[in-house]
């Protein structure tokens, strides 16, 4: 996939955190197999290659919730992930590993907690968001992070490392955030960004 972005930011490695966002049982089980292996092979490739780094890493999940929990999500989307199908999805195989778990309410990975937080102490202004859903709760992360009150704060969406219900929703999703508050780059891009060289510490 091929997007117009707006903004040329450059990855630069001691600025950035990862957010895995929503790589739960529940979620990917709407994914086509082909592409759910897909995703989860470029999560990981990035998520290692973070680790490398000592970039920090997060991870969104919505919890099990009972009926008044689940709020408006009920109306649109029923009752969500159950206390089996709300850890993070095994085959990222990142057991064990420094990956900080975030619980959130909504779309947005900054809802309902202290996200924006972590990100201040830990001198980071730059967001790799991967996951799923593109067009829903990677856009709103995205967005959020582009109208919060910090300076600089730059979300990058990376596009074969996300996914969708439906292959439209996906590239409008990327479409969209290239247009309003994200620059859309690949798996290829981030681990070059990612790859120790002297003289050069961004792409």
């Amino acid at each position: 996939m091929t997007f117009s972005n707006k903004v040329s930011w450059a990855i630069e490695p001691g600025r950035c955190a990862l957010l895995i966002h929503d790589m739960q049982p529940h979620y990917l089980g709407a994914l086509p197999e082909a592409c759910r292996r897909q995703l989860v092979a470029n999560v990981q490739t990035i998520g290692m290659g973070c680790i490398a780094r000592g970039i920090p890493i997060f991870a969104s999940q919505v919890p099990a919730q009972d009926a008044r929990e689940r709020g408006l999500m009920l109306d649109m989307w029923g009752r969500g992930p159950t206390a089996a199908s709300d850890a993070l999805d095994p085959e990222l195989r990142f057991d064990g590993l420094p990956v900080r778990l975030l619980t959130k309410r909504s779309y947005s990975a900054f809802y309902g907690n202290d996200f924006e937080v972590l990100l201040r102490r830990l001198g980071r202004d730059q967001i790799l968001i991967v996951g799923v859903y593109t067009s829903i709760g990677c856009h709103c992360s995205a967005i959020d992070a582009f109208m919060r009150d910090m300076r600089d704060m730059r979300a990058f969406l990376v596009s074969d490392a996300t996914a969708d219900m439906e292959p439209a929703d996906h590239a409008k999703g990327l479409e969209v955030a290239a247009r309003l508050c994200a620059r859309v780059v690949d798996t290829e891009t981030v681990s070059r960004a990612l790859e120790p060289s002297p003289g050069r510490d961004g792409v």
